[in-house]
């Protein structure tokens, strides 16, 4: 007994460990930037245009920072690194020729002393402009500007084209996400896809479209098929249920225009789109925990075949 608590333990906190890692590895992606904070900055020579009662949006140098005014994503680590013979003290404010509105104190937004060659880092959340003055050399004034993050946009439409050309298909699917052509779906569910076919020259929807739609695994089985489809308007809607994980194409076949056959075929011809249907789980982690049940069941085996008096557990 005294093992198996041992083992679910180690593997216990190994799957921990793994989860942290992951977390780390993303947050490890957010941007950094640099402010340099340039030899001569000491010097009140190095902004011509201060005026304690002036305009400090017209006080910009980048001869105090460099550069004096920084745009970044939100969620940015911006470092202030001095290249100064003099040490610097940021912090800050609403506005920096107004010493109430210094943070002070602050130990998110107020450096303290930052000896020549040192450094001090900030990370930046909130959207809008963040002024800042060193408060020793108040002639030192900047901004950074930080812009709000802007979630990636998700597709939700494939576009696809018939072997000889003569029809655009496109495929507007209800879930899944879309990269370089292949859909990835995450299983169990179903997946309503409205298509649409069109003229390539015209760029109108083509009338009395017939079609077959076929879904194909990997092994090349059909795991199903609607043959003879007809559509009025050039839309048509289909709906797959995609229950088990796997490469899958849906293979859609225009067999031309027309009521009553023989069909139009000068629009025509096979188009393929690709589909991965994977659990949304990190791929990572899933072999992290693949790996960890490998060892349980190595470590399992390998107990079997050990002779230890149990009173050692």
């Amino acid at each position: 007994m005294k093992y198996n608590y041992i083992l679910t333990l180690g593997i216990l906190s190994i799957a921990v460990a793994s989860l942290t890692l992951y977390g780390n590895v993303k947050q490890a992606s957010a941007a950094e930037f640099t402010i340099e904070i340039p030899a001569g900055a000491q010097n009140s020579t190095c902004n011509p245009t201060y005026s304690p009662s002036g305009d400090w949006t017209k006080m910009l140098s980048d001869k105090c920072f460099k550069p004096s005014t920084l745009t970044v994503p939100a969620g940015s680590t911006v470092t202030f690194v001095n290249k100064d013979t003099a040490s610097h003290a940021m912090a800050f404010a609403s506005n920096p020729l107004d010493a109430s509105t210094w943070k002070l104190g602050d130990k998110k937004f107020d450096s303290g002393l930052v000896l020549p060659n040192g450094k001090w880092s900030v990370v930046l959340e909130e959207a809008g402009e963040h002024p800042y003055v060193c408060y020793v050399h108040p002639w030192m004034i900047g901004k950074v500007v930080v812009e709000a993050a802007t979630p990636p946009e998700e597709t939700r439409l494939i576009t696809l084209t018939t072997d000889n050309n003569t029809v655009k298909i496109e495929v507007e699917f209800s879930s899944g996400t879309a990269s370089d052509g292949m859909l990835t779906i995450d299983p169990p569910q179903e997946v309503t896809f409205n298509i649409r076919f069109i003229d390539p020259a015209s760029g109108k929807l083509i009338d009395h479209v017939n079609y077959n739609f076929a879904v194909v695994d990997a092994n090349g089985n059909v795991v199903s098929s609607k043959s003879e489809q007809h559509t009025h308007d050039g839309k048509a809607e289909q709906k797959v249920n995609f229950a088990s994980t796997g490469a899958y194409t849906i293979d859609i076949n225009v067999l031309g225009t027309g009521i009553n056959k023989p069909f139009d075929t000068k629009h025509s011809g096979k188009s393929t789109l690709s589909i991965s249907v994977v659990p949304e789980f990190p791929i990572g982690i899933v072999a992290v925990f693949a790996s960890i049940a490998g060892i349980a069941v190595a470590m399992s085996r390998f107990k079997g075949r050990l002779h230890i008096p149990m009173s050692n557990y």
